[in-house]
């Protein structure tokens, strides 16, 4: 009786385990990060990972064998996506556990954050009621693809890449928030002391989508 027991858990934590090895990797979980904003082609993860085609295939792979992606054939490329939301939830959770218990991940962020001067950090709840005012410009710096797959209502597009060439397009009479694709991005910050050093008055909301769909349906 005692050895079916074991044979059963056994069989289980071996099973779970293929999660954890989904999850020991930075590159797998930087991959996981990349996905949550949207699907995304093998040449388009290779190229925001700075993995060769290879490297992303393989990583993407040990992932699909953990059942976190799926992907689809569409033409001449293969399009990766999340499995299910269950998994996005594991995302923000890994990340969320990570900044709470690891002193290095705090320490990495208080560094980044006090190395980029001029920046207004804006939390989740104070950016939520300033986006109440209309007046207030929303910006996403995302790319154009996971702005399309989904975005804060009534913000606008201008990736990252094409902020400073768009300064003279944007208002300097009215406050701005910008944000990316969460805590694990540094655009934010860099694109609102960008803003700043040229006369906006803009604030870093480093919380992703996804956050704020979670607070918007607390």
């Amino acid at each position: 009786m005692d050895k079916i027991c074991q044979n059963y858990k056994n069989s289980l934590y071996l099973g779970l385990s293929k999660i954890g090895k989904c999850l020991s990797s930075e590159k797998r979980i930087e991959i996981l990060d990349l996905l949550v904003q949207g699907s995304k082609t093998v040449e388009s993860i290779s190229n925001e990972t700075g993995m060769s085609i290879a490297n992303t295939s393989r990583h993407l792979q040990i992932l699909k064998d953990g059942n976190l992606v799926v992907c689809e054939k569409k033409g001449n490329y293969v399009v990766y996506e999340i499995a299910n939301t269950q998994i996005i939830d594991l995302v923000y959770l890994l990340i969320g556990v990570g900044e709470q218990q690891l002193a290095d991940i705090q320490r990495i962020h208080s560094e980044f954050n006090d190395s980029c001067m001029k920046i207004r950090p804006i939390t989740l709840e104070q950016a939520y009621e300033m986006a109440k005012n209309k007046e207030t410009l929303i910006i996403d710096l995302r790319p154009a693809d996971e702005f399309n797959s989904s975005h804060i209502e009534n913000a606008i597009n201008i990736p990252m890449k094409n902020l400073e060439e768009n300064l003279k397009n944007l208002p300097q009479n009215k406050e701005i928030i910008v944000y990316c694709r969460g805590r694990n991005c540094a655009y934010a910050n860099l694109a609102s002391k960008l803003l700043n050093d040229n006369g906006f008055h803009a604030y870093s909301l480093n919380q992703s989508y996804y956050d704020w769909q979670k607070y918007d349906n607390f």
